[in-house]
């Protein structure tokens, strides 16, 4: 192997867990320019030294994420012998360079970016590890009164993104595509941001639809906004957001691998068994998640409505009874790789057998469903 990628085998092991503890090295500096670390590392129980696993999120913490909060409060990732550092970037591209400079080991994102890097010859030895949102999340929305009524209807239009880096661009750059129309040539992609900037971009006409996902189009709906939607068959097919990381560091630190992936099967259990649970961990732990001036009991109940809409897709194909939190269907990886193809957002083919593994299923699925049901059934306020 060459080029930077190498130097994510030479990783030897992983941090003890430090309070607090911040990106070093001029890597690190580069790399994540920009970015920022929140969240607390849980202590262990037994006084030992957790293992300090830095983990890439490119979207601010919100409903979506509230698993993760969970997993922390709960002490799931403190039973795997880790402390789990968030760091937030504003696209799944920072995130891939993270992994790939060993400033990040385990990163979240939609399967775009990986396979990009591997079209590009310059990602053989990413991963992903674990399916976390295990159907799509993403599509084009635009007000259900609106001019647009067809996939022809986008030529000309301006479509807000997140941000300029999200995968939900590439995403809505090849459902449009596969219709005929091209970016920068038959429509704009304009950065909105999110929620209450995103809604406000979409019913001024400053854009003439969103690409977003599920759970920021169930709030917007839960005030009182009226969507209507635009994909393709193929896209919904589509797996949606999973973890990864790199084969070397699965060779070398497959035990926090599984734990990582275990943690979170639990807290995805957790979540619709007691979703106001999981909201009220999240805003208690993560109080930027709070809105400003909007009473708690109101936030609730529009990120429930949001979550639940999240949860639907989390527990597709029943893994709780399947056994399968984590793992993918060999069909939705070729699935991908064909559609990434056709629809440009690569220009060379993938090997769809190369863009995960799920050799660590087994062991993140070896966990008591029954004791984190009875766990979320007792939950409450402040425990």
């Amino acid at each position: 192997m060459n080029g930077p990628l190498h130097r994510t085998h030479q990783r030897s092991t992983l941090q003890p867990a430090t309070p607090a503890r911040r990106l070093g090295g001029s890597v690190a500096a580069v790399v994540l320019a920009g970015l920022v670390l929140t969240g607390c590392a849980p202590a262990a129980g037994d006084g030992e030294a957790l293992t300090t696993i830095r983990f890439g999120l490119p979207t601010q913490m919100g409903a979506n994420n509230s698993p993760m909060a969970v997993a922390q409060r709960l002490g799931y990732f403190a039973d795997e012998g880790l402390s789990v550092e968030i760091v937030h970037t504003k696209d799944a591209t920072s995130i891939v360079q993270g992994i790939d400079s060993g400033s990040l080991e385990i990163g979240s994102t939609p399967p775009e970016p990986i396979l990009q890097a591997k079209s590009q010859g310059n990602g053989d030895d990413l991963v992903l590890m674990y399916n976390y949102i295990r159907q799509q999340t993403g599509s084009i929305a635009v007000l259900a009164d609106g001019p647009i009524k067809t996939i022809g209807d986008f030529e000309g239009a301006v479509i807000g993104q997140a941000s300029l880096g999200t995968s939900n661009m590439l995403l809505s750059n090849g459902i449009l595509h596969t219709e005929g129309l091209e970016a920068d040539t038959d429509f704009q992609n304009l950065a909105v941001g999110t929620g209450a900037a995103a809604r406000q971009a979409l019913e001024t006409g400053q854009v003439d639809a969103l690409s977003l996902w599920d759970t920021e189009y169930a709030a917007m709906e839960a005030t009182g906004v009226e969507l209507r939607y635009f994909t393709t068959p193929e896209v919904e097919s589509l797996f949606s957001t999973s973890y990864f990381t790199t084969t070397g560091f699965l060779e070398e630190h497959a035990d926090e691998a599984a734990g990582f992936g275990r943690a979170m099967a639990k807290a995805t259990l957790f979540t619709p068994e007691n979703p106001e649970a999981a909201l009220t961990i999240m805003y208690e732990d993560f109080p930027e998640t709070r809105i400003a001036g909007t009473d708690q009991a109101d936030q609730l109940a529009t990120d429930v409505i949001a979550l639940e809409r999240r949860i639907e897709l989390l527990l597709a194909g029943d893994p709780v009874e399947t056994r399968s939190f984590g793992a993918y269907a060999p069909e939705a990886a070729v699935a991908w790789a064909d559609f990434a193809l056709e629809a440009g957002i690569i220009d060379s083919p993938v090997d769809p057998e190369t863009l995960y593994t799920d050799e660590l299923v087994e062991r993140i699925n070896d966990f008591d469903t029954a004791d984190v049901i009875d766990a979320a059934t007792a939950w409450k306020d402040g425990e």
